[in-house]
């Protein structure tokens, strides 16, 4: 990569962050970066790959760890997916969160200066995997010979919702590193008391 190129993608990073994807243009960041737009095109053809540029790399990693994750358990034994459901679910989440905030900016712009490109529904993307792994679990469950009582999918819907915005309040708020880590646990904590009384057993 060219140092203007660097540079380009810096000052893009600043305004995207400040304005976000929908109020920043090319003609803006040609500005900012010293170049003219005509230069700047020909670099980057749009600021959809300027802002992919910027953020690709950081949403494959979590949400290739996240689906990895639910196929790791998926392939697990029955006893296995009930018995260690929580250290597993544990291990993937604390690695995320390491992540991020090694990636911090990223997530800000995924997060809060996406509207308008492909990114902006992780969260949703996330949610959904998690609702289908949830019914995959249930109907696993059932079929083993435990009788949990059926889920209402607008109940387990909002449960999904509230954990996920819940979990990403610690980019949106710029919590602490330390502070992250905690408050997510205690997140999880809460959720899987929520979930064991549902299913009427322990998790």
């Amino acid at each position: 990569m060219s140092d203007t190129e660097r540079i380009i993608l810096e000052k893009a990073k600043e305004e995207f962050l400040e304005r976000g994807f929908n109020g920043t243009s090319m003609r803006r960041i040609a500005s900012l970066a010293g170049v003219t737009t005509g230069a700047l095109y020909g670099y980057f053809a749009s600021k959809e790959e300027i802002f992919d540029e910027l953020v690709k790399d950081a949403y494959d990693a979590v949400m290739d760890a996240y689906k990895g994750a639910h196929e790791k358990f998926r392939a697990l034994p029955y006893e296995q997916q009930v018995s260690g459901m929580g250290s597993i679910t544990s291990l993937t989440v604390e690695w995320c969160i390491g992540y991020i905030y090694d990636h911090l900016d990223e997530f800000r712009l995924i997060l809060m200066c996406s509207e308008g490109t492909r990114y902006c529904n992780m969260v949703d993307e996330m949610m959904k995997i998690e609702e289908e792994a949830t019914d995959e679990f249930m109907a696993l469950m059932r079929t083993n010979g435990q009788d949990i009582p059926d889920v209402d999918p607008l109940l387990e819907h909002m449960i999904t919702s509230g954990y996920f915005t819940s979990f990403f309040e610690i980019v949106r708020h710029s919590v602490p590193r330390d502070e992250a880590f905690s408050y997510i646990r205690d997140l999880q904590a809460f959720y899987k008391t929520g979930w064991e009384r549902l299913f009427g057993m322990r998790l």
